[in-house]
């Protein structure tokens, strides 16, 4: 994996960390009693370290997680964030970037234990060890095996300090055996183990050590369960992958509460967790937490995310991205080619939020960012597509072909039929996660603009 300057990077994150806290803090003035302790569960943000913020109702963002996390740690909670793996989602340069960058924030943020997933294993084994180390947060995997050695730690023993007394935690972490695959392509003699003969030893052993055990299942639910009913010692499983939301009704199997973390960030998980006077129980409480617009953002992790950019921009990935080539339709040719035979619809589209997309980007300080490219230029990602401004200045914006298509062959030689658009293309970039409050009949008059072509709605979506 190619690292570039990490001990630079570092001290860069850390520096920013440090003006950042001198900022207004996020926490209110004034404190309440909380519950004796309060497990914070996420994962499977699968590298969304914040909303793409070109949409109302998005929800998620470490911004708004760590608001959360500073508020409720002012009321007196005693806080123990916990994250279930896959903090990305490929194995590109940007994943790389977003995990300095995300690691960065959760140490930040306070979290005490990492189990480690089948998509960090993209990454590379030396370059989540550099992490681990540089972050100091405990990256778990109880039955990850390199020959007859583990690659991390298998658990972390936490102590919470409760109105004088002490509560010992135990966090054990488990990938599933379902991602031998994964495993096996991320280095040579990985393995994984079974996680029921492993969990055999460890459990029974840290049954006697601490008054709660935690596992982190970086599973689907099925096997979660499954895990839970056979170790009726655990006190709570949190299970990774399946479920889209993260629900507010945990699962008891028997005495153990099972919860799931939900993917892309969107809420955070908050277990209560109370205990009698004479220290029997313990009794939970459960809530997911929705990372909502009404939330502020944390300045320090605002910081954070401006430096991402930056590292972005120093790196200039959007040139240096490998790129497919167009799948019909000959090159890119951008939306002033269309104007010739298009006047009047060109006018129209010059007029619409489309025709302004790439000014977004700069406003929200993403004109660097692959991700935010995609659908906010033209053809970027393929041969004769966007590139940047300064060499493709042509295709900035949401064009013409982003949704009839490539136009170089039909500008040479004009066809009837061409640029058919059907609500599915609309579909690539208005996605649930990017565009929650998008409905196709309501938002297709806002782009009008066949009124030029032939006078009908139908004859407007090909010419």
């Amino acid at each position: 994996m190619k690292v570039i300057f990490p001990f630079l990077i570092l001290a860069l994150i850390g520096l920013v960390l440090r003006l950042a806290s001198s900022s207004q803090s996020m926490r209110p003035t004034e404190v309440e009693s909380g519950p004796n302790l309060t497990l914070l569960i996420s994962g499977e943000e699968l590298g969304y370290l914040e909303p793409c913020g070109c949409a109302e109702g998005q929800l998620g963002g470490f911004p708004r997680r760590d608001s959360v996390i500073q508020q409720l740690g002012a009321k007196g909670n005693t806080l123990i964030p916990v994250a279930n793996g896959d903090l990305i989602k490929d194995a590109t340069r940007q994943s790389e970037l977003k995990a300095e960058i995300g690691f960065a924030a959760l140490k930040e943020m306070g979290y005490v234990a990492y189990n480690v997933g089948e998509r960090d294993l993209l990454l590379g084994i030396d370059q989540l060890k550099y992490l681990q180390e540089a972050s100091g947060i405990p990256f778990l995997s109880a039955n990850l095996f390199h020959g007859e050695n583990r690659v991390f730690q298998p658990f972390v023993l936490h102590t919470a300090n409760l109105h004088g007394s002490q509560i010992q935690m135990a966090i054990i972490g488990v990938l599933s055996q379902s991602f031998e695959i994964q495993v096996e392509n991320a280095g040579a003699d990985l393995r994984l183990g079974n996680p029921t003969a492993v969990l055999t030893d460890l459990v029974e052993k840290l049954d006697q050590a601490a008054d709660l055990i935690v596992l982190l299942a970086h599973a689907d639910l099925a096997e979660s369960e499954g895990l839970a009913s056979a170790f009726p010692q655990i006190d709570v499983v949190v299970s990774g992958h399946e479920r889209e939301e993260l629900h507010e009704d945990p699962v008891f199997i028997k005495n153990t509460v099972l919860l799931n973390t939900g993917t892309k960030g969107k809420a955070i998980g908050q277990l209560d967790i109370r205990w009698s006077d004479d220290r029997t129980g313990p009794d939970y409480e459960f809530q997911a937490l929705s990372l909502s617009e009404r939330l502020p953002d944390s300045p320090r992790m605002i910081e954070l995310l401006m430096l991402y950019q930056q590292m972005l921009t120093a790196e200039n990935l959007s040139a240096d991205m490998e790129r497919e080539p167009p799948t019909t339709g000959g090159t890119y040719v951008g939306s002033a080619s269309c104007k010739g035979c298009h006047a009047e619809v060109y006018a129209i589209w010059k007029e619409s939020k489309h025709a302004h997309a790439y000014q977004t980007l700069i406003s929200h300080g993403h004109a660097a960012d692959p991700e935010c490219l995609t659908c906010h230029t033209v053809g970027f990602g393929f041969q004769t597509g966007f590139v940047n401004i300064e060499t493709t200045p042509n295709l900035p914006d949401m064009g013409c072909e982003n949704c009839h298509g490539v136009g170089g062959n039909h500008v040479k030689n004009p066809q009837k039929g061409y640029g058919q658009v059907t609500q599915a293309d609309c579909l690539t970039c208005h996605t649930t996660q990017n565009s929650p409050k998008f409905d196709y009949e309501v938002y297709l008059p806002k782009i009008q603009h066949w009124k030029g072509i032939g006078g009908g709605y139908e004859t407007a979506k090909g010419f």
